[in-house]
């Protein structure tokens, strides 16, 4: 299963310019959320600029849910879903799926797990996509065959990320960032577990995570409301129950101790991670910390650790730094590569920027450019079904708000330069910031 499948550029292309020139307007949008007889919920949004519906079912089936000794199942799990029903074989799926001109594709995080599909919206092609698609979820076969592929893939990528030193960095800061916590643990699990992972656990995840009760079915194109429902219901009803007890509430992320973790590496350049737990789905701050760290780091060429460290100093070709939102607290990350040599230098300078902005805040000058990026970019990103479908599969999986998206300008222009360095002030405790350097010895070393 491939994942965030796109149309070729051409027709992105054309889907693009055809949403610049119709009249579509996010706010006017037809949208509806219900929840089917089997209990999913469904979020239902109507397009009409090409004949084609983009459709989603996500499951709370992410890494979180791993077993302590079965990391990576989830992983395999979604990896293996549509390789055979009780009825068809891998083949037979792909080449049915092709025949009628098809895309099935997966996502995948630490809180969730989802199949994408898009279809014509034509009633036979459409169909004949659903009907396959809920013979997909609502029974998968596991092929040993296709597990052993999926194993070797994982053990394989797993191996590479421990050569290369951005992944082995990555891995750290996370351990690091959430310690004992689930999302302390790589999603593509470790070599030992993954080399553990048989049918049976799969088959056994499975049950306990992919249920109608917990599944968010999002439908995005040009059908009607009542063939929606019609859709949301069948594949509502072939997902069915669950049929083993739900495994995974966990805790908020707790405070841990932060510190320097170095890890000696032959490569040329230094990577660097700095961080600390950061915001939910959902939080009350989110806009007021994204709009904040668009000007300290978010920004590209036009953040203040970028005039700093790239423009002013020479010390990296590029610095960022993001918030991941997550169920619970999402990592709040700085990140770049720089020469051995001078990573200190970088690493304080770093610090000193990111202590001195939370501290003062931005200029009223900042903020009002950060707005205008924010909304400009915002609209740029929903300019098409699969835009759309990837908004909206969030908004319904983290219980937000419907108008989520349509209020999303006016809440950003509500934002004052008062709650932006309040936020800050709050949430951006940088004393414990885990920092995390791949490549030198340690600092004061020889």
């Amino acid at each position: 299963m491939k994942k965030f499948l796109r149309l070729p550029l051409f027709v992105r292309s054309v889907i693009v310019l055809a949403l610049f020139s119709s009249t579509l307007v996010l706010g006017a949008v037809d949208k509806e959320s219900w929840v089917t007889a089997a209990g999913s919920k469904v979020i239902y949004v109507q397009t009409d600029v090409l004949p084609m519906v983009d459709i989603s079912v996500d499951f709370p089936a992410g890494s979180v849910f791993d077993p302590v000794a079965k990391q990576g199942v989830a992983r395999m799990v979604l990896g293996t879903l549509d390789k055979g029903t009780d009825t068809k074989d891998e083949n037979q799926i792909s080449e049915l799926f092709a025949s009628i001109g098809t895309q099935l594709g997966g996502s995948f995080d630490f809180d969730r797990s989802g199949v994408t599909m898009r279809s014509l919206s034509y009633k036979k092609e459409l169909d004949e996509s659903v009907e396959l698609l809920s013979e997909i979820l609502g029974g998968p076969s596991f092929p040993e065959i296709a597990i052993d592929r999926e194993r070797e893939s994982i053990l394989t990528s797993i191996r590479e990320m421990e050569i290369r030193p951005g992944s082995v960095a990555a891995k750290l800061f996370i351990s690091k960032i959430y310690g004992e916590h689930p999302y302390g643990n790589s999603t593509y699990g470790t070599k030992e577990t993954v080399s553990t992972i048989t049918r049976e656990d799969l088959l056994e995840f499975y049950k306990q995570h992919f249920f109608s009760e917990g599944a968010v079915i999002t439908i995005v194109g040009d059908i009607p409301k009542a063939a929606a429902k019609e859709i949301s219901e069948k594949l509502s009803l072939a997902i069915g129950s669950r049929t083993a007890p739900f495994v995974g509430e966990f805790s908020n992320v707790s405070s841990l101790p932060g510190g320097e973790f170095v890890v000696e590496n032959p490569a040329s350049q230094a990577h660097v991670r700095i961080g600390i737990p950061g915001i939910q789905r959902g939080d009350p701050d989110y806009l007021a910390l994204t709009l904040a760290n668009q000007i300290l780091g978010g920004g590209g060429m036009t953040s203040l650790l970028n005039d700093e460290l790239r423009e002013k100093r020479g010390l990296t070709y590029g610095v960022y730094s993001y918030f991941s939102p997550l169920k619970f607290s999402g990592a709040f990350v700085i990140s770049f590569t720089t020469k051995k040599d001078q990573v200190w230098e970088a690493v304080d300078v770093t610090m000193e920027i990111a202590n001195k902005f939370v501290e003062k805040g931005p200029t009223e000058q900042e903020l009002v450019a950060a707005k205008k990026y924010f909304i400009g970019a915002f609209a740029l990103n929903v300019d098409s079904n699969a835009e759309l479908l990837d908004y909206f599969s969030t908004v319904g999986f983290y219980n937000l708000p419907l108008d989520y998206i349509d209020t999303f300008k006016q809440r950003v222009e509500q934002i004052t330069l008062d709650e932006v360095r309040d936020a800050l002030k709050r949430r951006m405790d940088l004393s414990n910031a885990v920092k995390v350097i791949v490549g030198p010895k340690p600092r004061g070393s020889n």
